[in-house]
């Protein structure tokens, strides 16, 4: 399991005591790379059960995390599916010295390969997303932040023939920057929930910030539109733009910069897979595969 902070269901008890909840049963969340997961069966006072996520933060601080809870906040009464954390004002908590929350765990499933309507719903909730106002106030370093991290300390270890294709990329992507929205910066499929057609959750907004839309499209294209040898598919992609232009249409600017994007998302996540790769190492099978965001960037940056 992909965890990076061991506890044990006494310590789990200690949180949900906060919230007179009592802890039925828990175990680690293999899916995601930057924080402990558990999974959480617990009772209410009056013996009504109720399932939880808890998340341990690895890398954000406390400081850092009010902004993300006041963000989930803002997009649940947008009517969009984000689980936000218990407490209110206390949601954030502590627990072997690293900041945590609870968020109620939501209905449905991860979906291994989307339907062209499925596509369509997930394109129509980004473009909701990337309509949401929210202030800059508070917030962490954001997507493009995040970006200029990795390639500060990372590219200089890529192979030579990937630093001479993503140099010039990268010069073209920053030359040109566009008007940042909200975005999740992170929308893999372990990230949504559908139950059959319906939606169900959007989840781990802990990457999220202010970037370009066209950069945000690109990182779920990049993860939902791909084949089963992992080469891109139109047919999808076409389906999730078409949603996603329903409710917000992109203007020609943004459509030409998109597969410079497609390029620039699939080096970012090669980046940060290879940063995962050695840092701590984790309790159980351990990390994601460079290799796979490898191979797309190589894919993107041709048709770039």
């Amino acid at each position: 399991m992909t965890v990076f902070t061991a506890l044990t269901d006494t310590q789990i008890q200690s949180l949900l005591s906060r919230q007179q909840l009592t802890l039925v049963s828990s175990r680690p969340i293999s899916e995601g790379i930057e924080n402990s997961n558990y999974m959480l069966e617990a009772r209410r006072a009056n013996g009504i059960p109720v399932a939880l996520v808890l998340t341990l933060f690895e890398r954000l601080s406390a400081e850092q995390l009010p902004w993300f809870i006041r963000l989930t906040h803002a997009l649940q009464a947008r009517g969009l599916p984000v689980p936000a954390p218990l407490g209110g004002e206390a949601a954030l908590m502590e627990m072997a010295g690293k900041p945590a929350l609870l968020v109620p765990k939501l209905a449905g499933a991860h979906v291994r390969h989307a339907s062209p309507g499925q596509l369509a719903t997930l394109g129509r909730a980004l473009a909701t997303l990337h309509l949401s106002p929210l202030t800059t106030d508070g917030a962490p370093p954001g997507p493009e932040q995040q970006l200029q991290a990795l390639v500060a300390t990372h590219l200089p270890a890529l192979p030579e023939a990937a630093r001479s294709r993503a140099g010039p990329l990268l010069e073209r992507w920053w030359a040109a920057p566009a008007t940042p929205v909200l975005c999740h910066g992170d929308l893999f499929r372990d990230n949504v929930l559908f139950s059959g057609a319906r939606l169900t959750g959007l989840l781990d907004f802990y990457n999220a910030g202010f970037a370009s839309a066209e950069y945000d499209l690109a990182i779920t294209i990049n993860d939902w539109c791909l084949g089963p040898q992992r080469q891109p598919n139109a047919a999808l992609q076409r389906a999730l733009l078409d949603g996603y232009q329903q409710l917000r249409p992109l203007d020609s600017a943004a459509r030409r910069r998109l597969p410079l994007a497609l390029a620039i998302a699939a080096l970012r996540f090669w980046l940060s897979r290879l940063e995962s790769a050695a840092e701590t190492p984790v309790f159980g099978p351990g990390r994601k595969d460079p290799a796979e965001f490898e191979q797309l960037f190589a894919i993107r940056a041709a048709a770039a």
